[in-house]
């Protein structure tokens, strides 16, 4: 008799797929819970106790799953069972039938399907124009969401060792955040790294994305602004939202010529000759020819980092222009390039 109990008990668990009795689930932020799905496996059940509200304890309290199911769990505090990645949002409601709470369960698997990877910016690409302590984070949305909209549940931003929280907000388009880091000072060396992690989510599945890096890292001046003195020169001005002093924050300017016949674009050329010179306030002269047009980009001259995008001065007729920069200490790569 003990013996068939015991097998009928085996074949009932079987059926049903293992419950996983450890806490492998875990709270993203009020009212979210999170559990981690191991989708090595064909079943997998994790079971999570949810709570109406320390409030409501002792009271009659119903619940729902995804507002339409009723649940035959009853009480402030029930357990519920997902089912692999088929997470819920689990809603609480007092004798009258007025709803008092609610608990989103999201099941969040090693996939990366929400968002598309890019072989030049990776998952999430960030930027900042300059050293104040802001910067842009983008991406781009995967096609495999099985029609579901995806958008971002969490945003999480820390310094690695001090531990100061860094505001983040989402943007109006929906497909990037501005960050700030109040504590930033870019007099100061950055020692601590960046960790930023998003959570994206699509119906009742996440994913989270992980980026560490200093903003020395990731800045990349505006574009510069050229702009005309007389018919032998042109001045190359620092972006607007660059920090001065730019004795303090200097610029490497790469400049270069170009001839294109069939569209003006600084990117068409193909450099034939390249010379390096270094000044401050000195000027150099070169010779242009009718058609050609003068480009110009920026960089941080102390860091690796982007440069910006092209600025494009077009020369309408054949005359000698001289480049000169209002910054200090700057470099400049000259080159003589045509566009076939």
């Amino acid at each position: 008799m003990y013996f068939l109990l015991f097998v009928v008990a085996f074949l009932q668990f079987s059926a049903v797929g293992a419950i996983k009795t450890t806490k492998n689930y875990w709270t993203l932020k009020p009212n979210v819970i999170v559990v981690d799905v191991d989708v090595a496996q064909d079943m997998d059940i994790v079971e999570v106790p949810l709570i109406c509200g320390e409030e409501f304890e002792g009271t009659n309290v119903t619940w729902t799953k995804n507002q339409g199911e009723h649940l035959e769990a009853c009480g402030n505090r029930i357990i519920v069972t997902v089912d692999g990645w088929k997470g819920a949002n689990y809603s609480c409601y007092n004798s009258e039938g007025t709803i008092l709470n609610h608990t989103l369960v999201l099941a969040q698997w090693t996939f990366r399907k929400i968002i598309r990877n890019t072989p030049e910016k990776g998952y999430i690409h960030c930027s900042s124009k300059n050293y104040g302590g802001s910067f842009q984070c983008s991406w781009t949305w995967g096609n495999n969401r099985n029609g579901h909209v995806a958008v971002v549940a969490h945003i999480k931003a820390t310094r690695s060792h001090s531990g100061n929280q860094i505001s983040c907000s989402l943007d109006s388009s929906g497909q990037s955040i501005t960050c700030l880091d109040q504590h930033y000072c870019p007099y100061a060396e950055e020692v601590d790294r960046i960790n930023l992690t998003i959570y994206f989510r699509s119906s009742y599945v996440i994913e989270a994305y992980y980026k560490q890096f200093h903003i020395m890292d990731i800045v990349r001046p505006d574009t510069v602004d050229i702009s005309r003195i007389n018919q032998t020169s042109v001045k190359l001005e620092y972006p607007h939202s660059w920090n001065t002093p730019s004795s303090y924050f200097p610029l490497i300017f790469q400049v270069k010529e170009i001839r294109c016949r069939k569209r003006k674009k600084c990117d068409c050329s193909k450099p034939s000759s390249a010379e390096v010179i270094s000044y401050s306030t000195q000027s150099h002269q070169l010779p242009v020819t009718k058609g050609m047009t003068v480009c110009v980009r920026a960089r941080d001259k102390f860091c690796n980092s982007s440069w910006s995008e092209w600025s494009h001065y077009n020369i309408e007729t054949k005359r000698e222009y001289w480049l000169t920069t209002s910054g200090t200490c700057a470099l400049a790569l000259i080159e003589t390039s045509t566009c076939l």
